[in-house]
């Protein structure tokens, strides 16, 4: 099958997550991307997270992976160095997310690559950008969210510490967004026969998942509380069904509000509740009212009587019912590969659907999987391979 990347060549010094995922984005479709890593573990990610069930494989790196080749290269080395000059002087892409100035230590900044090849593209992660008092630190998806200011808008009780999102939400949309910039750069080299640097920050990427949120503080020059349970504005919330099992709903006008109200039998006192202010002020008491209320039926019963007053709703799935659901089963939203090592496994598809093309979904590569392949492609002989081994460069 023909791919929309095919014959794009990505070098590939990204680990953890921010910087994959971008590679994983640029993968999926077609790119040829050569994950650099070091002797050793390699990228850190390899031990990260609950394993297969032969234990062989991270599922963390799995999810991150998929789709590269994996050479093993001592960068700190000359002819480490030499290997990977040689192999950005035919590549499109050159990715990294290390912290600024660690990659320019090593010989691989933008200036120098750019020498070797005019139309190589750069792709920088970061936590904080590439300028400012903080552009050297270290940082992780959890500071992300912090500087960010997710953490300070987060549902919980107004006085909660700050609490963090799971799933490492700024190093997803970082790897999301700078696979976007990669192919805005792409298009703009069509143009202007160029490469140049792009660049993305977990800052930046807590900034844009914010978005209209964010916005209304710059605009309003008010800054948003944490909301509890209760967003009193939309009257959203969620609650335990009498079965342990989870759901939400949300009305976005007095009509749907009180149906809500009808359906939690809660109607009888119309004017305990009857409007936004009374909402907002008596917060415990409404979760008190419904949390009582909604612990008397199963959940489904719930999502039925609230489906049949046009209200939103929806079940809170577990990660389990999630991949069972028909909406995720049909839209192959998650797929099965056969690993070469685990077996049957189901995966994540990639996000985007295409009409007239599909995402390739594979697996990941083993440590160093590809070195040799590589380095014969990049015109290595098989005598300098056995002396680059023998040094211990690969």
């Amino acid at each position: 099958m023909d791919y929309p990347l095919d014959g794009i060549k990505v070098v590939d010094f990204t680990q953890y997550q921010q910087g994959t995922v971008c590679t994983l984005m640029l993968a999926d479709w077609g790119a040829d991307v050569i994950k650099v890593e070091s002797p050793g573990v390699g990228d850190p990610g390899r031990t990260l997270g609950p394993k297969g069930p032969k234990g062989l494989v991270s599922g963390y790196f799995e999810a991150n992976n998929r789709n590269k080749r994996s050479i093993v290269v001592d960068v700190k080395k000359e002819k480490g160095k030499e290997i990977v000059y040689r192999l950005v002087k035919t590549a499109d892409i050159f990715a990294q997310n290390f912290r600024p100035g660690v990659i320019e230590r090593l010989g691989f900044g933008y200036e120098a690559l750019s020498r070797i090849n005019p139309r190589i593209i750069c792709l920088n992660g970061s936590g904080f950008g590439r300028r400012g008092p903080s552009r050297e630190r270290p940082g992780y998806d959890m500071v992300g969210q912090a500087m960010g200011g997710i953490m300070s808008i987060f549902t919980g009780p107004p006085d909660s510490p700050p609490q963090m999102i799971a799933a490492g939400v700024c190093d997803q949309t970082g790897g999301f967004l700078l696979s976007f910039g990669a192919l805005l750069a792409l298009f703009d080299r069509e143009r202007t026969g160029y490469g140049q640097e792009v660049d993305m920050s977990l800052i930046s990427s807590a900034l844009a998942l914010q978005g209209c949120a964010f916005q209304a503080s710059l605009l309003a020059g008010q800054l948003p509380k944490m909301r509890g349970r209760i967003t009193p504005a939309v009257f959203s919330a969620g609650f335990k069904a009498e079965d342990g099992k989870s759901f939400i709903f949300q009305t976005t006008d007095n009509e749907k509000r009180e149906k809500v109200f009808e359906i939690a039998g809660l109607d009888k006192d119309p004017k305990r509740f009857d409007t936004w202010e009374k909402i907002a002020q008596s917060h415990e008491g409404v979760l008190d009212a419904l949390e009582a209320a909604f612990s008397t039926k199963p959940r489904d019963e719930w999502l039925k009587l609230l489906e049949e007053a046009d209200v939103v709703c929806a079940p809170v799935y577990t990660h389990t019912e999630i991949a069972a659901a028909p909406e995720v089963i049909e839209n192959e939203y998650v797929v099965e590969v056969n690993h070469p090592t685990e077996g049957p496994i189901r995966v994540l598809n990639n996000p985007i659907q295409l009409s007239k093309r599909r995402a390739r979904i594979g697996v990941a590569p083993e440590h160093g999987q590809h070195t040799e392949e590589i380095l014969r492609e990049t015109g290595y002989s098989e005598v300098e391979i056995a002396d680059l081994r023998k040094q211990e460069v690969v």
